[in-house]
C-alpha cells in the first residue's frame, strides 16, 4: 500500500504565526496517512489555503509518486551495489587500483633514486629474491 507523507503544522492557533517578538518557533512534524483518494482529500482539507482534489487527480498524483519512488529506490540500490563491489569494472575497484598504482610508482621512483636501479631492474631483482627466476 502506498503511503503519503504530509506536512502538518504543530501549533496551537493561528496567533502562533503572527509576527511577534516572543512568538514560539514554528515546528513541523510528519504525519503518515494511508494513500487513498479520500484520505488525500481529508489531509488536503486540513491544510489551510489548499484546494480539494478530485479522485482522478489524487489517484494520478499517487501513482506518479509511487513510480518516482520506485525509480529512486532502484537508483539507490544500484549505487549501493556498485559501491560495495571491490573487483571488476566498478568505480570503487578503479579507485583502489588507481591509488595502488600511484603508490607503487612513487615507491619505484624513490627506490630508483636511492639504489640507482631502474624500475624494470627492480622487478627483476624482486623476482630473483622471491625465487621466481634463477640467480
Amino acid at each position: 500500500m502506498a503511503r503519503l507523507f504530509t506536512l502538518a503544522l504543530v501549533a496551537g492557533s493561528a496567533a502562533a504565526f503572527a509576527p511577534a517578538r516572543s512568538a514560539p518557533a514554528k515546528t513541523f512534524a510528519l504525519r503518515e496517512t494511508a494513500a487513498s483518494a479520500e484520505d488525500v482529500r481529508l489531509v488536503i482539507s486540513d491544510v489551510p489555503g489548499k484546494s480539494e482534489l478530485d479522485e482522478m487527480t489524487a489517484a494520478k498524483q499517487i501513482s506518479d509518486l509511487d513510480s518516482l519512488s520506485a525509480r529512486w529506490q532502484r537508483q539507490k540500490d544500484l549505487r549501493e551495489w556498485e559501491e560495495s563491489r571491490l573487483t571488476g569494472w566498478s568505480e570503487q575497484a578503479e579507485i583502489i587500483n588507481g591509488r595502488a598504482a600511484m603508490f607503487f610508482l612513487i615507491v619505484g621512483l624513490l627506490t630508483e633514486l636511492w639504489t640507482g636501479q631502474s624500475i624494470p631492474e627492480q622487478v627483476v631483482t624482486m623476482a630473483r629474491v622471491g625465487g621466481f627466476i634463477g640467480l
